[in-house]
């Protein structure tokens, strides 16, 4: 074993250096904000660095999450001049229903390109955290599996790829997320678990250790408390097992072990007790968050366990794995489990006593966190998200590897382990560019106006110009959509993020619907546009159910995103005409 420890040590390296840059990769490719919650993550960063003090719940939506992350955040970018004030701008063309409608929640202005500066250096910076707190995950998986497997290194190293490797956990590792800090920190007690377990002695500094870890894993997320049992039972399991043992020995394990928990993290529930009324702060959790209107059902149930074992290796709005590949990753899965199941069955009596009690621990800590998921599926939506879960990654992980690799005979489990981490690495580099920069893609360039397109010249202020317009259709039903395209030329750098409103007007001037929003339909804002450059946008306008048979005129009114501050509008350079474009093709709704 000692021959090869120096390849173990560089293959772990390695493959935490691809997972750094990985991570580092789609931080890049994913636009600020576009990740689960993360303009209320950053704002709690943001709130810390300009005030220090933790936010109330009137100040950020994020108040009542534990601190860690946003500590480490805040830690990491106090050091940069921010004074800019930071609008998340909402995508009016966002539409998860049409596949044709852009995907983006937010528009990016220029404020976010490069060269980084203010609260976007910042946000990046943050990401970075991440980055390292998806690193430190990686390497506690890989020391679980040590611990659990000695002598099978292939099963550490390949717990460790999977995880490193895995879409979703890239994606999640790229972004703020308080996540990240729960999954490190629930990796990091699991591991600690495990080598106390093995080492079977209740030694004061390694359960300081662990008081110490289960302390950060409760400021990082309040559903590591599902950590709290764990500890108490290998602390109770490895008592149990010394000859010389004392029930003052136990208390003073425990005392010791929780007494440091508390001395890290007690402090934040009791805050929450004097703020929110509750030491979770489950009042106000339940107050800004959808409520599920009616009672957990199976169908429910079912939606969650769909939502979970899809979204767990990739998904998020508009973005998900071929149908093929969830259904190959399930198989494997399924396999891994079947694998497992059989290996204990075999060898439970031949299995190491330490590794059933881990393994027996790592199961308990499964259905403690997927129970409270569950109730809080019964009270919230929204909770079919795999990251929810990624505190179970060392187990699931665990499960995984080592169920496809028993399947094969003992010279064949390196090649394995090498094949598993080879198609989870290629999975992780093909994602960014077929999966995550579809969905953020700017808005189409094109060399001219389509012959197809009416020609028009019309200048909104001094620097956009209209410079043609098609309907694919006239005529259009209620509840379906109105496809308009545009086409727009900057003849100057527009220097503000410029929004044009459209409606669709009767004889009278009365709107049947109107869309305020980018001029690019959603794909990206102007004052990233380059001039000279023609800017095609399609613009889906949904007419409502309700829209009455008749004719109708669409017209444009151009303004700063943030003011109601109408642009002038030229015809090509002549004199100032108003302030709204009437198109002149006539729109026919029709009855169905």
């Amino acid at each position: 074993m000692a021959r090869r420890t120096g390849p173990i040590r560089v293959l772990i390296v390695a493959l935490l250096a691809a997972h750094v840059a990985l991570a580092a990769w789609y931080s890049l490719v994913i636009p600020l904000g576009e990740a689960p919650d993360e303009v209320d993550h950053f704002g709690v960063i943001r709130h810390l660095v300009q005030h220090r003090h933790l936010p109330s719940s009137e100040e950020v939506h994020e108040a009542v999450q534990p601190p860690l992350y946003y500590l480490l955040g805040a830690a990491a970018t106090v050091w940069i001049r921010d004074n800019g004030a930071y609008v998340p701008l909402a995508n009016a063309d966002f539409d998860l229903s049409d596949p044709l409608a852009p995907h983006n929640l937010l528009l990016h202005p220029a404020s976010e390109a490069w060269p980084l500066r203010g609260w976007a250096l910042s946000w990046h910076l943050a990401r970075f955290v991440s980055v390292g707190l998806g690193a430190v995950t990686v390497w506690c998986v890989f020391r679980l599996g040590r611990e659990l497997f000695p002598n099978r290194p292939e099963i550490g190293l390949g717990m460790a790829a999977l995880t490193a490797y895995t879409p979703q956990f890239l994606f999640m590792s790229a972004v703020l997320s308080n996540d990240n800090a729960a999954a490190a920190t629930s990796a990091l007690g699991l591991w600690q678990v495990a080598a106390l377990l093995r080492r079977k002695a209740l030694h004061p500094r390694r359960l300081a250790l662990l008081g110490s870890l289960l302390g950060l894993g409760l400021l990082s997320k309040s559903s590591l408390i599902a950590l709290v049992p764990i500890v108490a039972l290998a602390i109770l399991i490895v008592w149990r097992q010394d000859r010389s043992r004392t029930i003052r020995t136990l208390l003073f394990a425990w005392l010791l072990t929780f007494g440091v928990t508390a001395l890290l993290s007690g402090w934040y529930y009791i805050r929450n007790l004097v703020v929110f009324g509750d030491l979770l702060g489950l009042s106000f959790v339940q107050a800004t968050n959808p409520l599920r209107p009616g009672p957990l059902t199976l169908d429910v149930l079912t939606w969650l366990f769909r939502g979970l074992s899809r979204s767990f290796w990739l998904g998020w709005i508009g973005i998900a794995l071929d149908e093929w590949l969830y259904l190959v990753i399930h198989m494997l899965c399924l396999a891994g489990l079947l694998g497992f199941l059989v290996w204990l069955v075999r060898g439970w009596r031949q299995i190491a006593t330490y590794v059933r009690w881990t393994i027996v621990l790592l199961v308990l800590h499964v259905g403690i966190t997927l129970s409270s998921l569950i109730q809080w599926t019964a009270l919230v939506e929204g909770t079919d998200q795999g990251r929810l879960i990624y505190p179970l990654l060392p187990a699931v992980m665990l499960i995984l590897v080592a169920g496809l690799l028993l399947w094969l005979p003992d010279r064949f489990r390196p090649w394995g382990t090498g094949l598993l981490s080879a198609v989870w690495l290629a999975l992780a580099l093909i994602t960014p560019g077929r999966y995550l920069a579809p969905v953020y893609s700017p808005q189409t360039m094109v060399d001219s106006v389509p012959a197809e397109a009416t020609p028009i010249e019309v200048r909104f202020g001094d620097s956009i110009r209209l410079v043609g317009y098609r309907l694919e259709s006239a005529q259009v039903r209620p509840g379906e959509k109105l496809c308009l395209d545009l086409y727009w030329r900057a003849d100057a750098s527009v220097g503000a993020d410029i929004w044009v409103l459209l409606k669709l007007v009767d004889a009278g001037g009365s709107f049947l619907m109107y869309k305020d929003g980018s001029p690019s339909a959603g794909r990206d804002t102007t004052d990233r546009w380059s001039p000279g450059t023609v800017v095609a946008s399609q613009h889906r306008l949904a007419i409502p159910d309700y829209g009455q048979p008749g004719t109708y005129w669409l017209t444009l009114s151009m303004h700063p995103s943030q003011e109601r501050v109408w642009l002038p509008v030229r015809s090509a350079d002549g004199p100032v005409i108003g302030e709204t474009l009437t198109l002149g093709v006539p729109v026919e709704v029709v009855m169905p």
